[in-house]
């Protein structure tokens, strides 16, 4: 993440986590600050991730080229494309890197694969009806509401607030969220390792805030 779109998209969430005064000198609710924030993350998101899949893709295929695969690679790969494709196009690409398949067998396969694959975003996920979603993803975005004892602020969140109540939630999802995204961060600034299994773990957690900000207009 250390420049391009994964510098702006650390860049956004930033911004999202943080209300100071200078923030409120040109912002007046941090609740809607929040959710705008968050959405401005859509497009670094796309661009970071579209060139994290390019990465993937080409160091694979690099090392299904070699005449001898290193020790692990094909597990390691698989993981990342895990976290990078939708369902059935990992279960694919899975198929094509069977260790039982012939080396040239697998590098075409893979190739061919990869050619038309894409890494859908939170983004285009929760824009899907939620019968329509990925059962992993819902999974996924399920389980990291709960950690970040999203629900009862949801549930507040319906209620009719006052605005400094209003602020008041506005600063819990900010806290749960910012805690979260520690992730990304060291004490230089971005980590230079976040690594695909770690990025679908944060759009999770964006996914599930933003679920919560969407209770109240």
């Amino acid at each position: 993440m250390s420049g391009g779109p994964g510098l702006a998209l650390q860049a956004r969430l930033a911004e999202a986590c943080r209300w100071d005064d200078l923030t409120r000198r040109h912002e007046s609710d941090p609740w809607a600050y929040l959710r705008r924030k968050l959405e401005e993350a859509e497009s670094p998101l796309s661009a970071y991730k579209t060139e994290l899949l390019a990465r993937a893709g080409h160091a694979l295929l690099a090392d299904l080229a070699r005449p001898m695969l290193p020790p692990g690679a094909l597990q390691r790969h698989k993981e990342t494309f895990e976290a990078l494709l939708p369902a059935s196009q990992y279960a694919d690409l899975a198929f094509h890197l069977d260790p039982r398949t012939a080396p040239e067998a697998r590098l075409d396969g893979a190739r061919a694969l990869l050619a038309a694959a894409r890494a859908p975003t939170l983004f285009e996920l929760e824009a899907l009806p939620p019968e329509r979603r990925p059962k992993s993803w819902e999974k996924r975005v399920a389980e990291i509401s709960t950690r970040l004892r999203l629900e009862p602020v949801a549930r507040l969140a319906e209620r009719e607030l006052d605005e400094r109540r209003r602020a008041l939630l506005a600063r819990r999802l900010r806290a749960r969220l910012g805690e979260y995204l520690s992730v990304t961060r060291s004490e230089g600034g971005v980590r230079e390792d976040v690594s695909p299994f770690m990025l679908a773990r944060v759009e999770a957690a964006c996914a599930a805030v933003l679920r919560v900000l969407a209770r109240r207009v």
